[in-house]
């Protein structure tokens, strides 16, 4: 946290100094957190405004950025830069959808986003505000790249998500392809959802026009194709795995066009992409939980988020939500958990986290007691994020509020204190404040439990009736008056073999705030670390970094991010970790990608600027804690291939720290492969031979991969 968070057993004590069925209440009022669903609906609806501002994707360095391959441990370095323009803020108010994300295969980083005002698509008749484009970088953020994704003059795609995808063993980025979905509106109505892909070996404004590279999958459409059911709002958890397959999360709901009850949500769908001849060919495999109904026998549940592991084989989903057969404080909107051990084959659900348990005492003390019931306290999910570690387990990073009531027409409603003349959802005294956990498991044993850190802010409400309104920054352009809502937005990411898992929140420094009030009004994004060890241990640094209020000797300071962090996303992939070792700590060094998305002053419903920072964050750790991966990283950036130029064969030269096979593959000027070889590498020095007969003479670019660190290199053939 800051000020006087301390996360060693004096807080320890102080979390589990409550009784054990939770605090009774004092007196407040409740708050209905499905406004905040309705209101990110509606505003999607609203008509274009005539943008103030011309913005493209900017090409200047201002910030350089340290290489990711780096192999000597450096402090932190974050610095930020302007990226790119959208006709206004909807595309990112989603929190759960995924349009940053880092490509280790390809070492390229890809961000998804509706159009700039100054963009124009062709065919310009194609060209509005639902245009999505992708923005690439093959140099962490150095420069990029744009090219246009999907463009449909009638259907106008909303909420973007993508990633790079990659074939194995593919390490060139001019033979990967972007791959996106989201909402599609038209008329102003949610009428469907776009998928799109494109070749990353050209870049133009043109999406691509081969047949299925743009799909349109209507709500009205009379059938489907085989294994792809209805669903809708496909704009969560977009993962590209190394098995060749993307993946996006959608809802399954009675009214798709619509969010919240009217929508009568029954489950989710996991949306499959898999390459086939240039396009990808869509499935979907549909989550239905036996939730409890209420009144008016919709289900209570919300929307889910999915994460993978790298290879794509384990993954998990978690809906909020309460199982049909919940007691006592399991009453609650909580995580439902899905996990998959064969790809997608098949899915089974995983016993939930029991909040009726002494393990997760921790969390319930620090809620308050139902109204009806001071013996049973439910809480409630307010915001969480997730991902899965090395050893394939998952982590549900969360923050949770107190339910007013277990009654299943009222499971929706949390409460809130009057503290001064403010209302919260905590009171912000010692030990009840925003706390950020993290649950770990793979359902073959009980949840564990961290805590990661406090929050010192809450969300200022967005809708004219909700706390923190008049607080809050942004303009009330929105339907109703409607303002955005700044909230936490936890984002989990971790190293490509999965050793370390950052945490990202943003918050507001109360010694800033009017008056020292408690809402995210002066918002921040801070980070945390965390080294996975065997089974489901884990190791938190005791580092917290602010990311976009850069403490002196870590960067330069942009005074339109710095308190103006609105609408962050981090990338769920990192680059690998550079880890140096003491007698008895060790530093972890780590480049996160991230973005902010903002306008000054704050206008919604005009262009607003994504800022853009690949932020190298040091971690301390007080133990010894180790990356197998980075040796690797270092072992192939420091690799050599001789003699250069060769004529039938050459030599790489690489010293492996770990056994790990090496493989090298051998493209032509035109991305096409024409040698590859695998060997065994084993600790030490190796020299592996590459066969270079029947090779043409000319310039030849080398991928060298070891475990999963990757190397490019330049090869001269005489």
């Amino acid at each position: 946290m800051k000020k006087q968070l301390l996360l060693g057993s004096a807080l320890l004590a102080a979390l589990i100094a409550f009784p054990q069925s939770g605090r009774v209440r004092p007196a407040g009022t409740v708050n209905l957190p499905a406004e905040k669903i309705a209101s990110k609906f509606a505003v999607a609806n609203e008509p274009e405004q005539q943008p103030k501002l011309n913005i493209a994707p900017v090409q200047e360095n201002t910030t350089p950025m340290e290489n990711g391959k780096s192999s000597s441990v450096q402090s932190t370095n974050i610095g930020w830069k302007q990226l790119c323009g959208s006709m206004n803020t909807y595309g990112m108010l989603v929190n759960t959808t995924r349009p940053l994300q880092y490509n280790d295969n390809v070492n390229a980083v890809s961000f998804i986003h509706r159009k700039s005002a100054s963009y124009t698509v062709s065919p310009s008749s194609n060209s509005n505000s639902g245009s999505i484009i992708a923005e690439i970088s093959s140099n962490w953020g150095t420069t990029w790249d744009s090219t246009a994704l999907y463009a449909d003059a009638s259907n106008a795609g909303r909420y973007p998500q993508g990633a790079i995808y990659s074939a194995p063993g593919n390490t060139l980025l001019s033979n990967a392809y972007i791959v996106g979905s989201g909402p599609v509106v038209s008329a102003g109505a949610f009428v469907g959802d776009f998928y799109a892909s494109k070749k990353l070996n050209v870049f133009n404004n043109a999406p691509d026009v081969t047949p299925n590279a743009q799909q349109f999958v209507s709500f009205a459409q009379a059938s489907y194709p085989a294994n792809f059911q209805p669903h809708s709002w496909s704009r969560t958890g977009f993962t590209s795995t190394d098995d060749g397959v993307v993946r996006s999360l959608a809802l399954i709901q009675g009214d798709n066009t619509t969010l919240g009850a009217a929508a009568k949500q029954r489950g989710v769908g996991v949306v499959k992409g898999v390459f086939n001849a240039g396009v990808f060919n869509w499935t979907m495999d549909s989550l239905i939980p036996n939730a409890l109904l209420d009144g008016t026998g919709a289900k209570n549940i919300g929307e889910g988020q999915m994460s993978w592991n790298e290879s794509g084989t384990v993954g998990y989903v978690v809906i909020p939500g309460v199982l049909a057969n919940a007691t006592g404080n399991n009453i609650g909107l909580e995580p439902i958990i899905y996990k998959t051990t064969n790809s997608g084959s098949s899915w089974a659900p995983l016993a939930p986290i029991d909040f009726n348990s002494a393990a997760m005492a921790q969390v319930v003390n620090h809620l308050y007691a139902t109204n009806a019931n001071t013996n049973v306290t439910s809480p409630y999910m307010l915001d969480f994020n997730l991902i899965v570690d090395g050893n394939d387990n998952l982590h549900i990073a969360a923050l949770f509020a107190s339910n007013a009531s277990t009654n299943a027409d009222s499971i929706g409603y949390i409460q809130q204190f009057t503290v001064g003349t403010d209302v919260y959802k905590y009171t912000h005294t010692p030990g009840d404040r925003p706390y950020l956990y993290d649950f770990v498991g793979n359902g073959t044993a009980a949840w564990s439990l961290k805590l990661i850190d406090s929050m010192w802010t809450e969300d200022p409400g967005g809708q004219t009736t909700s706390a923190g309104y008049n607080d809050n920054p942004w303009d009330p352009t929105g339907t109703g008056s409607s303002k955005l809502n700044i909230d936490a937005r936890i984002q989990l990411g971790r190293t490509p073999n999965g050793k370390f898992v950052t945490y990202s929140w943003s918050e507001s420094d109360t010694n800033f705030t009017t008056t020292q009030k408690k809402y995210n009004i002066l918002p921040n994004i801070k980070a945390r670390c965390a080294a996975i060890g065997a089974g489901t241990s884990m190791t938190i640094s005791p580092t917290e970094i602010n990311v976009s209020k850069i403490a002196a000797g870590q960067g330069t300071n942009n005074p339109q991010v710095n308190s103006r962090a609105t609408l962050h996303y981090m990338s769920p992939t990192t680059s690998a970790a550079t880890v140096a070792l003491g007698a008895t700590t060790s530093t972890a060094d780590v480049i996160v990608p991230f973005t902010v998305t903002n306008s000054n002053p704050y206008s919604q419903l005009t262009s607003n600027i994504t800022w853009y920072s690949s932020a190298r964050l040091s971690f301390a750790f007080n133990s010894i804690v180790t990356e197998i991966g980075q040796n690797a990283s270092n072992s192939v950036v420091n690799s050599s291939i001789y003699p250069n130029p060769a004529s039938n064969s050459a030599v790489l030269a690489i010293d492996l720290k770990n056994n790990t096979s090496v493989s090298v593959s051998i493209y032509n000027t035109i991305g096409q492969l024409v040698k590859s070889t695998t060997a065994d590498g084993q600790v030490g020095n190796n020299n592996i031979n590459i066969d270079l007969a029947n090779l043409s003479s000319g310039v030849y670019i080398v991928n060298v991969k070891a475990g999963n660190a990757v190397s490019t290199k330049k090869l001269i053939v005489e």
